[in-house]
């Protein structure tokens, strides 16, 4: 990893060693900067990990892109607006497809710590065996106070080693980034707490249900039959029809719809209601009748879509 211990007054600096772990990290708007800037943070490619003190006031704009973000920023007048809700910084958070922005007055100390998407994926497949599983956001704030403590220790531990120790061990270090990854996937809620909660197997699937799941992820926006899944997992359809609700405890055609409800929950998260609509998002994953659509999805997530795109 590249270490990195900054003291600066100097804004377009300060910008740059907060793009060193969040890429898309602006700063809209700044006053002179006193007391000085002080980072620290060591980062590489899918990861990075700082802290930092500052005073100042300013205007933020941090823009996850292709990436998960956890952070956590104490002072006395913070204002921060994410999915248009403000949020207390002030407790870890989590940042994910859509940018939050920042608005401080007066001394600052904060935290961030970053993983690629994909290796959020990865982490959250092999922890709790599903090898279809993508990790949605289904919220910002820890889990519980036992999670919140969790976490805590965790990223204590990650701070001492990362930006403390003066022994650079990159076996160390490696272990200390998959540790602050696992925290994270299971402090904050997900599609990946909520497969952990509703007890789902951590057993590996077998290699024909994988195929299967695979087939139906990538073919999830246009029309999927019985009979493709099936040449695609290498079984008849009846023998797929038991190997899939084996594992899994769903038919394969439930499975389909499952997909399709939680990419719709995805869009509508993260959709314009000024812009976008219900029927629009629903159309795109394979939802011609609205009312059937917006049935199916309030027995599954316990709200309507419309509910969801104005949250």
């Amino acid at each position: 990893m590249e270490h990195t211990h900054v003291e600066t007054r100097d804004t377009a600096t300060v910008e740059e060693m907060w793009q060193t772990v969040v890429p898309g990290a602006r700063i809209s708007r700044a006053d002179q900067i006193q007391p000085a800037f002080v980072f620290h943070g060591a980062a590489e490619p899918g990861f990075g990990f700082c802290d930092w003190t500052m005073g100042s006031t300013m205007l933020i704009e941090s823009d996850p892109g292709d990436q998960m973000i956890v952070g956590r920023i104490a002072g006395p007048r913070i204002r921060a607006t994410y999915r248009r809700e403000h949020i207390d910084t002030t407790v870890p958070f989590v940042v994910v497809d859509r940018p939050l922005e920042i608005a401080f007055s007066g001394r600052v100390a904060g935290t961030a710590v970053s993983f690629a998407r994909t290796d959020v994926d990865e982490a959250a497949r092999r922890l709790s065996g599903d090898d279809a599983l993508r990790v949605r956001p289904a919220g910002h704030a820890p889990i519980s106070e036992q999670r919140l403590r969790y976490w805590t220790r965790t990223w204590e531990y990650g701070r001492d080693v990362l930006l403390r120790s003066t022994e650079r061990a990159p076996l160390v270090e490696q272990q200390v980034r998959s540790l602050l990854l696992e925290a994270s996937l299971l402090t904050f809620p997900s599609s990946f707490t909520e497969a952990l909660a509703a007890g789902r197997s951590a057993r590996p699937l077998p290699a024909p249900v994988r195929r299967a799941k695979a087939y139906i992820e990538a073919h999830a926006t246009g029309p999927i039959a019985l009979a493709d899944i099936a040449q695609a997992a290498r079984l008849s359809p009846r023998g797929l029809q038991y190997a899939f609700r084996t594992a899994t405890g769903r038919t394969p055609m439930q499975y389909v719809r499952r997909v399709r409800l939680d990419a719709a929950r995805a869009d509508l998260r993260t959709a314009d209601p000024s812009v976008d609509t219900v029927a629009a998002i629903a159309a795109r994953w394979g939802f011609s009748n609205l009312g059937r659509f917006a049935a199916m999805y309030r027995g599954e997530f316990g709200e309507t879509p419309s509910t969801t795109l104005r949250s």
